[in-house]
C-alpha cells in the first residue's frame, strides 16, 4: 500500500504530465488535477468510501486513460519534441491502452515526462 506522500508524489507527477501536454495550470479543467491518481490510487488500493462520487476503480482507470490519451496526441503535435522521442512517445500512447494498473500508467506518465523535457516550461 502506498504512503499518502508517495501518492500525492505520483499525482503530482500526472498533473506536471498534463499541464505540460496542454500549456496550461489550469487545474480546474476536467483531467488535470493530481487528485485523479490519487483518487485512483485509493480505489486500487481497496478504499472504496469515495467511489459512489467518483465511479469503480474501473471507471476512474479508463477516465484516467482517455485523459492520458488525449495528452499525448497533444505531444506528438509539439515542434520542440524530438523526433526520436516523439517515436518513444507514440509507443508509450499505445501502451496506454494495455495497462492494468495505476503503476502501469504512472511508468508512462514518468516516461513521457522525461522525453518532453525540452517543453518543460509548462
Amino acid at each position: 500500500m502506498k504512503s499518502q506522500i508517495d501518492s500525492y508524489k505520483d499525482g503530482m507527477n500526472y498533473e506536471i504530465f498534463m499541464h505540460r501536454a496542454f500549456k496550461s495550470s489550469d487545474t480546474s479543467k476536467p483531467g488535470m488535477h493530481c487528485s485523479i491518481i490519487e483518487n485512483l490510487l485509493r480505489a486500487e488500493q481497496g478504499d472504496t468510501s469515495f467511489v459512489k462520487w467518483h465511479g469503480s476503480f474501473d471507471k476512474q482507470f479508463e477516465k484516467v486513460k482517455y485523459y492520458m490519451h488525449k495528452a499525448m496526441d497533444k505531444y506528438l503535435k509539439m515542434k520542440k519534441i524530438p523526433s526520436e522521442n516523439l517515436n518513444r512517445i507514440e509507443i508509450l500512447n499505445s501502451k496506454i491502452d494495455r495497462a492494468y494498473s495505476t503503476d502501469d500508467l504512472l511508468t508512462i506518465i514518468v516516461e513521457t515526462i522525461e522525453l518532453t523535457d525540452s517543453v518543460k516550461n509548462y
